[in-house]
C-alpha cells in the first residue's frame, strides 16, 4: 500500500508539473488533487509506522504549489486577441487595387 501509494504520488507531481509549465489551462488541478489525496493516505501511514514525516510533507506541498501556480495563472493570465488594424488597412487597400487592375482591363 505504502509502495504503490507513493509511486502514484510520484507519478502525480510529475503530471502536476508537467501541466502546470505548459498551458494547459485547469487541467493541472485534477492531478494536483489527486496527488494531495495521495500525500494525506502516505502522511498517515508514515505516521502509523512512526517513520519520517518528510517525504509525505514534499509531495503534499508540492502538489499543492502546482494547484496554486497553475489556479493563479489560469485567474490572471487572460488570452486577448488584439485586432491588427495594418492588416484590415493593407486588405482594403490591395482590394482597391484589384478593383482598380479589373476596371483597366475592360
Amino acid at each position: 500500500m505504502k509502495l504503490l501509494t507513493s509511486i502514484i504520488a510520484i507519478l502525480g507531481i510529475i503530471i502536476t508539473i508537467a501541466f502546470t509549465i505548459f498551458p494547459i489551462g485547469n487541467l493541472t488541478v485534477f492531478p494536483a488533487i489527486i496527488t494531495i489525496v495521495c500525500g494525506i493516505v502516505l502522511y498517515k501511514i508514515y505516521q502509523n509506522e512512526n517513520s519520517n514525516l518528510l517525504f509525505p510533507k514534499i509531495i503534499i506541498g508540492l502538489a499543492i504549489l502546482g494547484a496554486l501556480v497553475s489556479s493563479g495563472r489560469a485567474l490572471l493570465i487572460t488570452d486577448k486577441i488584439a485586432e491588427d488594424i495594418n492588416f484590415e488597412q493593407r486588405q482594403e487597400k490591395s482590394n482597391q487595387e484589384s478593383v482598380q487592375d479589373l476596371e483597366g482591363l475592360e
